[in-house]
């Protein structure tokens, strides 16, 4: 079983002009034991990613699965009980 996997995830910030595209159809999945590392420079999304994995930040488009549960359809209440298991 994954034990995360993002599926064209993509995360905007913002409306119209002011709009910021943080993570852009982004898809991968880990595997359990699986060791990772998330590169990248400054504003391209490193800790977005990590947001949305940890329940933090949901994805605008696309999903995160992690332990078999799509963690990106939760509400509110949910991803706090997640965050906190």
């Amino acid at each position: 079983m994954n034990t995360a996997e993002f599926k064209d995830a993509v995360k905007i910030y913002g409306k119209g002009e002011g709009k910021q595209v943080a993570v852009d159809h982004v898809s991968f999945t880990i595997e359990k034991g699986e060791f990772v590392v998330i590169l990248g420079q400054s504003g391209e999304g490193r800790s977005t990613v990590l947001n949305m994995l940890g329940g933090i930040d949901v994805p605008t488009e696309g999903k995160v699965i992690v332990g078999g549960k799509e963690i990106s359809s939760y509400n509110v209440r949910r991803l706090s009980e997640y965050r906190a298991e």
